[in-house]
């Protein structure tokens, strides 16, 4: 029998939670990858939804119900080196405008279907470069139904992105569309079956730079060692088409396991072989591992500590005939105060260039390391925050740099 925690556990799990989404906002935005968001085959985080208990109502029977919340967010930001430049740096001053609209239709929990939706335009402009100026659209929706043996979960996604992008060297406008399901089944009382798919379309502006189409599909199961513990194998098959390397097939066997001590230790992760072949390549293959990592660690009520491990590979977007391995660390601090947020962290990227065919220059390994600290602070009756983040990166590679940028804002909550 589902039981909901305590009103103790939920005070604390929110806390937690809350500095935990404000880490990963700051890192996902620091990384200055957006070149490699295509390859995110759970952008919604709906891979570690777990089945309940019992059945509960449907709790749509009287129309439409639910929450709907809004607001805006403002902020400006510093970049000491905007173009990425090795021998000029030029810095910029931009200002931010993100008007929002968040439903949900099940704020309270324990609907058997629930529906969520955003969207989130960005009006960006730029003291020095008014040639960039311009909106971003982003908007996302997803739906879940949850039984007593089964979850299963839609959405899709669409996301206008500009910026510097430390893998094409300059500044980028493309759009990214990611559409997916995600299912689990349980078939006895410690074992349970799932299965997920993703597509994901990038496009951009430039004709130098090249788009591409990533098709994943993975099935596997997963036997509860423990209550705590829980692992199983996984398949996994993805195709990628791109302008610049042709179609790459690729299947991975991997194990996937799942550590849970309450709410304070959740550690997903997942490591293995994959075999893959490019058209590209005249009929070489290539073999090697895959996996990725998410642990979160709540010490106590108010400290916080979140790590990542991600290796993914794309089609570069610039270079001909060259994959890109991308192993991603990161981990960072958070400690709640009496009603702020205070975290520091580190990232760094490892891009290795594989050659999938015919190319005339070794394009070797990129190297990025970022270190960031930030702060969050609730203003007034909760409904306006304050957020500010100071990040220095150096970039190892075809152009050798250094940045550092410094933001403020705030949101508020209509």
């Amino acid at each position: 029998m589902f039981r909901p925690p305590s009103r103790t556990t939920k005070s604390k799990t929110a806390i937690v939670i809350a500095g935990m989404s404000c880490i990963q906002m700051w890192c996902s935005a620091a990384t200055e990858s957006l070149t490699l968001r295509v390859a995110d085959v759970d952008p919604l985080g709906l891979a570690n939804v777990v089945l309940g208990g019992d059945a509960l109502d449907l709790g749509m029977e009287n129309g439409i119900k639910g929450d709907f919340s809004y607001g805006l967010g403002v902020s400006s930001v510093y970049d000491s080196n905007f173009f990425l430049s090795e021998d000029d740096p030029e810095s910029e001053f931009s200002a931010n405008f993100s008007p929002w609209i968040n439903y949900k239709s099940d704020p309270e929990g324990g609907a058997r279907v629930s529906f969520t939706a955003n969207y989130s335009p960005v009006m960006r402009a730029y003291m020095g470069n008014p040639d960039f100026n311009g909106t971003d659209q982003n908007g996302n929706v997803s739906m879940t139904v949850a039984g007593t043996k089964t979850i299963v979960s839609l959405y899709m996604t669409y996301n206008e992105i500009s910026g510097t992008d430390r893998l094409t060297g300059g500044f980028v406008n493309g759009s990214l569309l990611t559409t997916g399901m995600q299912g689990s089944y349980q078939i006895a009382p410690r074992t349970s079956l799932f299965a997920g798919w993703t597509a994901a379309t990038s496009e951009y502006e430039s004709d130098s730079i090249a788009g591409s189409d990533i098709c994943t599909a993975q099935i596997g199961g997963f036997w509860s060692a423990t209550e705590r513990f829980s692992f199983g194998p996984a398949i996994r098959y993805s195709v990628m088409e791109s302008d610049n390397t042709g179609t790459r097939d690729a299947w991975a066997l991997y194990m996937k396991a799942r550590y849970r001590v309450g709410e304070r230790i959740h550690i997903y992760g997942s490591l293995g072989l994959e075999h893959a072949k490019n058209s590209n390549d005249s009929g070489n293959s290539t073999v090697g591992l895959t996996g990725d990592l998410t642990a979160n660690y709540a010490i106590n009520e108010r400290w916080g500590w979140t790590n990542g491990i991600q290796y993914v590979t794309v089609p570069s977007p610039t270079e001909s005939s060259y994959m890109i391995n991308n192993l991603s660390i990161s981990t960072a601090l958070s400690r709640q105060l009496l009603r702020a947020t205070v975290a520091m962290g580190l990232d760094l990227n490892i891009s290795d260039y594989e050659e999938v065919g015919s190319v005339g220059t070794d394009l070797g390994t990129e190297h990025n390391l970022g270190a960031f600290i930030s702060y969050q602070r609730k203003l007034f009756s909760e409904r306006l925050a304050f957020e500010s983040k100071f990040r220095y990166a150096v970039n190892d590679g075809a152009v050798d740099w250094c940045q550092f940028q410094l933001s403020a804002g705030l949101i508020i909550q209509f």
